[in-house]
C-alpha cells in the first residue's frame, strides 16, 4: 500500500488515454484469469471483488462485518460485471464495468485533491502513477 494524492481529474484523464487503460485493463484480467480461458467465473472474480475493499473504515481500518452480508455484496458486484448474465465475465464486461465504477469515484471524489491509501495494483494507484508520469515527461 502506498499513500497518494489524486483527485477525479486523475481518474478521468487516465481513462481518456485509451491506450493506458486498455494496457491496464488487459494486463489485470490476465492476472485474475487463472484458467486462462478468456473468461473471469466468480471465484476468479473474488480476489478483484475483495480490493474493493467496501466495507472499510478509515486508513485501511476494516470494519467487521456478517459474512452472509458479504457474500451478498460480492454476489452482486459479480452481477454488475455479469452483464448477460452467464455466469462469467468477459474482457469486454470486465472493461466496462470497470470504467463505470471508476468514473463513479471519478464524480464522487470531484476536483479537489484527497490523500488516499492505495494498494499497489489497484487501477486507482496506476492511475495516480500514470499522471506522476505525464509530470515527468
Amino acid at each position: 500500500m502506498s499513500v497518494e494524492i489524486l483527485d477525479g481529474a486523475t481518474i478521468v484523464n487516465f481513462m481518456e488515454d485509451e491506450e493506458a487503460f486498455n494496457v491496464q485493463i488487459c494486463d489485470r484480467f490476465a492476472h485474475l484469469d487463472s484458467d486462462h480461458d478468456g473468461r473471469l467465473s466468480y471465484g476468479e472474480m473474488l480476489k478483484e471483488l475483495q480490493c474493493l475493499r467496501v466495507f472499510e473504515t478509515h486508513f485501511g481500518v476494516d470494519v467487521e462485518t456478517d459474512p452472509d452480508e458479504l457474500v451478498r455484496v460480492y454476489d452482486s458486484l459479480f452481477v454488475q460485471f455479469d452483464h448477460d448474465l452467464n455466469g462469467t465475465v468477459d474482457l469486454e464486461e470486465f472493461k466496462s464495468e470497470t470504467r463505470q465504477m471508476m468514473l463513479a469515484m471519478a464524480n464522487g471524489m470531484g476536483f479537489l485533491p484527497v490523500q488516499m491509501v492505495l494498494e499497489e495494483d489497484s487501477f486507482l494507484k496506476k492511475a495516480a502513477e500514470w499522471e506522476s508520469a505525464k509530470l515527468v515527461a
